[in-house]
């Protein structure tokens, strides 16, 4: 997409007559300035990455240019390769992405790098009807509000209800249930995708009797904290003939749909896209059991070097729109960001996710105890 240089876009402003700022001041602009200044020059397109939901993202930015003029190009590609080029470029004047779609453990080098431009709380008109918990805090690690809510997903147990007619609530009443059913619980290599993760995460803290928050708001880990983990992996190499470790978040769900398995860990929102495309019967069920599983979100940020600033608030604004939310949870199953309605395709109560739902450990923790169950389980 070819860019024009900074000094064009501003006397394309003036023309208007929009006065020469500084992008720095659009954080203290009435809205109805800002998007004065984004639609000044509506052939300064927008660069938005994501990795996935490429069909939602793509005819989000058509709408988005058919309103506004201002096209939008999408990027899809890995997410951490993403979020590492953005911190690659943010030693440099200008960046290449105006909008990136972000989540993970990954956050924490957006923070280090300091490169994300804002804070954006407060500055979005809709800021105040977002999730607020995901607009501050996200994989553990205070955002500044400079990340916006785009969705919330939840990790819940996956279960056929003809094979499991009484799905199991507490830690004591899942052991049982393993005992029992020995090989019909699936979830993924924690290393492969989040609903893996999640139940590792689940399990680690129910083994150690723990409720993560002696974990909370920390951004280094301290080996006093996980000096006790083992006994979790003990847990798991003992009870390993008694769960299928999957490939990845959607195999854990493909595993439930041919009957290899009768229940898995598995995201609110890969759920809802599998029976919306027949990939999972009818019947199927999910929920949040009161032992805890995680829960959160995924945001957009704006590069602190971004071309388009202007632009780019304008089209994280229409992102959060309560029209756009309402598309976005009928089209990728993912719960929508606001709490002023609820969203049509919610697999999941909000009371049942609000009560059962555990926050993520902080981003070290997390990766941490990935790398732990890989080398002490999987490589056992």
């Amino acid at each position: 997409m070819k860019r024009r240089t900074f000094g064009i876009a501003l006397a394309a402003m003036m023309a208007v007559g929009v006065p020469a700022i500084a992008a720095d001041d659009y954080l203290k602009m009435p809205w109805d300035q800002v998007k004065a200044a984004a639609e000044a020059d509506k052939s300064k397109g927008i660069v938005f990455y994501s990795w996935w939901g490429e069909e939602f993202w793509r005819d989000a930015a058509k709408d988005f240019e058919a309103r506004t003029g201002i096209p939008v190009k999408v990027v899809i590609g890995d997410r951490a390769a993403n979020i590492s080029k953005v911190v690659a470029e943010a030693a440099q004047a200008e960046g290449t992405i105006d909008v990136l779609h972000t989540g993970g453990v990954e956050i924490k080098s957006l923070l280090d790098a300091k490169a994300l431009y804002g804070p954006l709380k407060g500055v979005v008109p809709d800021s105040d009807k977002l999730d607020q918990t995901l607009f501050t805090t996200q994989e553990g690690f205070a955002t500044d509000g400079r990340l916006v809510p785009v969705y919330r997903n939840q990790v819940g147990f996956l279960y056929d209800p003809e094979k499991v007619p009484n799905p199991p609530q507490t830690w004591a009443e899942f052991t049982a249930w393993l005992d029992a059913n020995p090989g019909q619980f699936a979830f993924n290599d924690p290393s492969k995708g989040g609903s893996g993760q999640a139940f590792v995460q689940t399990a680690l803290l129910n083994v150690l009797g723990e409720d993560g928050k002696k974990y909370a708001g920390a951004t280094d880990v301290d080996p006093a904290n996980t000096a006790a983990w083992a006994k979790a992996w003990e847990w798991f190499n003992a009870n390993e003939d008694k769960f299928t470790i999957t490939a990845s978040n959607n195999d854990s769900i493909d595993r439930v749909n041919q009957g290899e398995v009768s229940m898995a860990a598995a995201w609110d929102d890969d759920t809802a896209v599998n029976l919306a495309k027949g990939a999972l019967f009818k019947r199927a069920k999910l929920y949040v059991p009161q032992l805890g599983l995680p829960g959160g979100g995924d945001t957009l940020g704006i590069p602190a070097n971004a071309p388009n600033k202007a632009g780019a608030l304008l089209f994280v604004n229409y992102l959060t729109e309560a029209e756009t939310q309402k598309k976005l949870n009928a089209s990728l199953g993912s719960y929508v960001a606001r709490t002023d309605f609820k969203g049509d395709a919610a697999l999941i109560p909000e009371d049942q996710r609000q009560k059962n739902q555990q926050p993520w450990l902080p981003g070290p923790y997390k990766k941490l105890y990935i790398e732990q169950f890989v080398s002490e389980v999987l490589q056992k």
